[in-house]
């Protein structure tokens, strides 16, 4: 077994703040030498932050927002020399400590997820009850059981980048498909507890409550139309 391995760090950007800049340098500090940023769209008023990154970084840039699941495969098309990735979300969330235990635990396993704890009072209302449909649709689907599907923080042997590269989706739906294609072909998921960080009840987070919500859980939607339909023609045919 290895006593080291090579991570590549994938940081997808929209309009930042200087959490960006203080989590660059602290991954810098704590030895990560790979690191990606990827700036999906932002508005110019923020390429100040993005001028400022430190030059071992390599910075990529999209003209127009493309979502987080496509500045994902814009780097993973970038990788090279590595043994593995960890996708780490630009507003704080994460802590470097936990991206460490991340690198760590991929010594042992494949795919590893950083899993937090939504029974805290500081998680905001919309991230427990999203997350909460999306690991009951999950397991449905699957027969796992994740406590944290919608998890940024994840490590990925580079031997799925080709999976992860092919996953459909663009945007936050791209996170839970890539879940689903790990499980269709029984790829183990590995999780690690890591910190719950909501600063100011997330308001810095760019997920579309309505928009990425019905992108993630389609099909159980169109599950429930679908019965409900049935229900309605029941109900007629009865009469």
């Amino acid at each position: 077994m290895k006593d080291n391995i090579r991570c590549t760090i994938i940081i997808p950007s929209l309009n930042p703040n200087n959490k960006l800049l203080e989590l660059v340098n602290n991954l810098l500090e704590s030895g990560f030498k790979d690191i990606i940023v990827v700036n999906d769209g932002s508005v110019p008023e923020y390429d100040a932050i993005y001028n400022v990154l430190p030059k071992q970084v390599k910075l990529l840039k999209h003209d127009v927002n493309k979502g987080k699941g496509a500045a994902i495969k814009t780097a993973l098309k970038e990788l090279k020399n590595t043994d593995a990735f960890i996708t780490v979300d630009s507003d704080g969330q994460h802590s470097v400590e936990d991206v460490l235990k991340i690198k760590e635990a991929l010594l042992k396993y494949d795919v590893v997820l950083g899993t937090r704890n939504f029974k805290l009072k500081n998680v905001p209302l919309r991230s427990k009850f999203g997350n909460k449909i999306s690991s009951m649709a999950f397991k449905m689907e699957t027969g796992i059981n994740l406590k944290d599907t919608q998890t940024g923080l994840r490590g990925i042997n580079i031997k799925y980048k080709d999976l992860a590269l092919k996953t459909e989706g663009n945007r936050y739906e791209y996170e839970m498909n890539f879940l689903t294609n790990l499980a269709k072909n029984k790829i183990k998921i590995h999780t690690v507890s890591i910190k719950t960080i909501y600063e100011d009840n997330n308001k810095g987070s760019h997920f579309n409550v309505i928009r990425d919500s019905i992108l993630i859980h389609k099909w159980i939607i169109w599950l429930i139309l679908i019965v409900i339909v049935l229900l309605i023609l029941l109900k007629y045919i009865s009469k």
